[in-house]
């Protein structure tokens, strides 16, 4: 059964409206926020308390936020800017130039600090599309740089893992012959390719690629236990390695990665198109009538019908279905969000509801949405710049369309689900002196205060979260 959530703690940053994207830090309790701005806003997890901002890095907006391996913070930005951030004295660190006759717009960024590179992804400029390779040992130029992989704008560049740990083995190409890690980028042209990043020659370093035919807005990576086609082609220890590309025109697709006689190959695409998923209308849950409600809440619930407007992000970490289809989420232009999974053999189905509550929630567009699986926490941020923080641990179960993981409920479950009536589960799990209670959880995570049935939902949820 889908339920309705509200926001467990929100705030607004007036002077920084419009979030893009929320990334965490990799050394203390802090989000990253990114705006159409040079600086980057830095927010509490806990609070949502603004602490500070990383300024001077930059000319023109920051197009990207990433962690490094390292434990490293980089972002790149449109005057053709890289930097490399000290958190604590929230200063730029190092800086380097795009530059190839002219400063190059950055548009994606990706980075394997443990190889001393630096990759970003360049606007097309001059009929042409940069991938741009730097030491970080001497950043003064490129050492490499791959042109013609791309035709377009360049909207994704990503690491994945290293490749032994997903790939099959294949008489044709012993371990030894394989890439170290690969690189994924995507383009406003519709190719996604895989490139061996540490391969200056870039025709032989692209080792696969496919033309979806549409602009892809993001794209990343996730492993399933389940191939696109429900064949056991590509598995290596019960996983499959799937690529996953939203487009501007808010469609899915997702691909398999496999190696064969040929080499590595991206197979059995699956797309879910526009009209699967945007201009839906979904239906609002039941409530019980004896559960008590603001009256803000009462006005809320005489809108039966929410219908998405437009996609927000796939969500991978939040689950996988049974036939390998990832958790995703669509939004309201009046800032609601909707979470959907694919049950065996269906389209996508809601699996709960997130609403607003009042003016201090979101009231516009959703742009990012960041899921912390460590802390059962789901942070979204919006057009009109307010941050909201949503704590798992106080939800009821989040269906992911798996029949082994999706527990089958009694009629009483079915009701209480319907109900949202989750204080009594926080009141249930609110002993100190218990296992997985609040109190514990609190003490070992950074965000939002975690409800009722963390840890024993977390044991017994393998794949979601």
């Amino acid at each position: 059964m889908s339920f309705i959530a509200n926001p467990t703690i929100s705030t607004i940053i007036p002077t920084k409206p419009y979030i893009l994207s929320i990334v965490p830090s990799p050394i203390s309790p802090h989000l990253f926020l990114r705006h159409p701005s040079s600086d980057i806003s830095i927010i509490d997890s806990n609070s949502l308390s603004p602490v500070g901002s990383l300024s001077g890095g930059h000319g023109d907006h920051v197009t990207q936020i990433v962690v490094g391996e390292n434990g490293g913070v980089w972002s790149s930005g449109k005057e053709g800017g890289v930097a490399r951030w000290d958190e604590r004295g929230r200063r730029v660190a190092m800086g380097i130039k795009a530059f190839i006759r002219k400063p190059l717009s950055v548009s994606a960024l990706a980075v394997a600090e443990r190889d001393h590179l630096v990759i970003g992804g360049t606007e097309l400029v001059s009929s042409e599309a940069h991938i741009l390779f730097w030491d970080t040992r001497n950043t003064s130029s490129p050492i490499y740089t791959h042109s013609s992989t791309h035709s377009d704008d360049i909207t994704h560049l990503s690491l994945l893992p290293p490749s032994t740990t997903f790939l099959p083995s294949h008489p044709s190409h012993p371990t030894g012959s394989l890439p170290e890690r690969l690189l994924l980028s995507t383009s406003t042209d519709g190719l996604v390719a895989l490139t061996d990043y540490k391969d200056s020659d870039e025709d032989e370093a692209v080792k696969s690629f496919d033309n979806w035919g549409q602009s892809f807005a993001s794209a990343s990576f996730f492993l399933s236990t389940h191939s696109n086609n429900d064949s056991n082609k590509g598995k290596r220890n019960g996983e499959i390695m799937k690529i996953w590309g939203r487009s501007d025109m808010d469609s899915i697709a997702l691909w398999d990665l496999t190696l064969s006689e040929e080499g590595i190959e991206l197979i059995n695409l699956i797309e879910h198109h526009t009209s699967d998923l945007k201009y839906k209308e979904f239906d609002l849950p039941s409530k019980r009538e004896n559960v008590v409600r603001s009256a803000q809440e009462e006005i809320m619930d005489k809108k039966k019908i929410l219908k998405s407007d437009y996609v927000v992000d796939v969500i991978p970490s939040l689950g996988v279905s049974k036939e390998g289809q990832p958790v995703c989420a669509v939004g309201t232009n009046e800032g609601d969000l909707v979470i959907l999974h694919q049950p065996p053999k269906s389209t996508y189905k809601p699996s709960a509801f997130l609403r607003p509550l009042n003016h201090t929630h979101h009231q516009d567009v959703i742009r990012a949405i960041y899921h912390d699986p460590s802390s059962q926490a789901i942070y979204t941020g919006s057009e009109d710049g307010v941050v909201c923080a949503w704590a798992m641990g106080t939800f009821p179960r989040v269906r992911i369309g798996d029949p082994d993981v999706d527990e089958v409920e009694t009629d009483e479950e079915e009701d209480s689900e319907d109900g949202m009536d989750v204080d009594s589960d926080i009141d249930d799990d609110s002993d100190p002196q218990r296992p997985g209670s609040a109190s514990e959880v609190e003490e070992k995570r950074y965000g939002p205060v975690l409800g009722g049935r963390a840890n024993e939902r977390k044991e017994r949820r393998h794949a979601p979260y």
